[in-house]
C-alpha cells in the first residue's frame, strides 16, 4: 500500500516497470489475438480495489480503443470459490468490451507465481495489489512489456506505450 502512495513523490519512473525477457504465457490468452492486451487481477465484488480501479480503467480503455482497436482487456478473478460466471459479468458492466476470465486455484497459484502477485487474505477479506500488466503479442506469444503500480494510473504513459507498440 505504501509503495503507489510514494510513486507520488518519487516521480514518473516509479510509476511503472519495464520488463524485459518477460515471456508469460497465460492460458485464457492462448486464441487472443490482439497486438495488446491489459491485464488486471482482482476479484469480483470486490469493493476497496477493484471497483475504483475498473472505475479508471473503463474510460481510459474508450480513449486507447478510440485509436487503437486492436488491443484487448481482461478482468482474472482470483478467488476461485466464486461462480465461474461472474468474472466476465463483473468486467462487462464497466465496459462491455472487457473480459472477465474464471481461474481455478491451480491457475491462480500459477499465475500469482508468474506475475508475482501480491495477494492476502484477512477475517475472510483477500487483499490485492491493483497494479496494470501490459502483455504485448511477439512471435504468436504474449511478452510482459510493462507493470504500471501507482494510482491514478499514468494515463498519459499507458497511451503512450501503446502508440509506441502499435508502430
Amino acid at each position: 500500500m505504501l509503495f503507489p502512495l510514494s510513486a507520488q513523490f518519487m516521480g514518473k519512473e516509479t510509476q511503472s516497470v519495464v520488463m524485459e525477457n518477460g515471456t508469460i504465457s497465460p492460458p485464457f490468452l492462448d486464441h487472443e489475438t490482439s497486438k495488446v492486451a491489459l491485464l488486471y487481477f482482482g476479484y469480483v465484488g470486490c469493493t476497496a480495489i477493484c471497483i475504483p480501479a475498473l472505475n479508471e480503467l473503463s474510460p481510459l480503455y474508450r480513449k486507447i480503443t478510440a485509436k487503437n482497436r486492436d488491443v484487448s482487456f481482461y478482468f482474472v478473478n482470483l478467488n476461485p470459490t466464486q461462480s465461474a460466471d461472474w468474472p466476465d459479468a463483473f468486467a462487462k458492466s464497466f465496459h462491455p468490451d472487457f473480459h472477465g476470465i474464471y481461474a481455478t486455484l491451480n491457475e491462480v497459484n500459477t499465475l500469482e507465481r508468474d506475475f508475482n502477485l501480491a495477494v492476502s487474505e484477512n477475517n475472510g477479506e483477500m487483499g490485492h495489489s491493483s497494479n496494470l500488466y501490459l502483455m504485448v503479442r511477439k512471435n504468436h506469444r504474449y511478452v510482459l512489456e510493462r507493470i504500471y503500480m501507482t494510482h491514478p494510473y499514468p494515463e498519459k504513459q499507458i497511451l503512450h506505450d501503446i502508440q509506441r507498440l502499435m508502430q
